[in-house]
């Protein structure tokens, strides 16, 4: 997790610097009080370094960065049904199209998983404009719940959705790999 947190400082001072306090920082690494609900995925490049980072918050009782942060109706989604995807960094030197694609597919494929696993229906994100655009592109087809709000010195985000069963829809290989894995744990 020391890595993890590291790889995030860097991301954040390299892109939003401001928005690093000491609340936050400790030892030149990122984290918050979300991560210890948190499912960590990684992505390594041919070295073994951290090429991008996500983790899925699940079950968290001081509910979720989305939600805290911007003003949308909650009561629509049910608590045990509900996670968030966030902290989604990639290193600076994989940030072209094609890298990028790839990275997000690999983890597309952990994440859909374990969302089935832990019985997840909805993920909330909180999405700079741009991000939102881009993920649509790599099917990860979040719908926004409200109008941007201020996330500080971050910048204005969209709180959004993301729906489990059209993410499978949207990918049908991340149906059949979940296929497969049921199939692996009755056997």
């Amino acid at each position: 997790m020391k890595k993890v947190f590291q790889f995030r400082y860097k991301i954040i001072l390299g892109v939003y610097p401001k928005s690093l306090n000491s609340s936050n920082i400790k030892n030149c690494e990122e984290s918050d009080e979300y991560d210890p609900y948190s499912i960590h995925f990684v992505a390594l490049d041919e070295d073994g370094d951290i090429s991008a980072t996500v983790r899925l918050i699940h079950h968290s009782p001081i509910g979720y960065p989305t939600e805290n942060s911007s003003t949308f109706d909650k009561s629509m989604f049910e608590r045990y049904k509900l996670a968030e995807m966030s902290r989604i960094f990639i290193a600076t030197k994989y940030r072209s199209m094609q890298s990028t694609k790839n990275i997000i597919n690999g983890l597309k494929k952990l994440m859909f998983v374990k969302m089935m696993q832990l019985g997840v229906e909805y993920s909330y994100g909180s999405l700079e404009e741009n991000f939102l655009r881009l993920l649509k592109i790599y099917k990860l087809c979040y719908h926004t719940l409200a109008n941007k709000s201020s996330h500080g010195s971050i910048g204005s985000r969209y709180p959004c959705i993301l729906y489990t069963k059209q993410f499978g829809t949207d990918n049908p290989e991340l149906i059949k790999l979940w296929e497969k894995e049921c199939e692996t744990e009755i056997f």
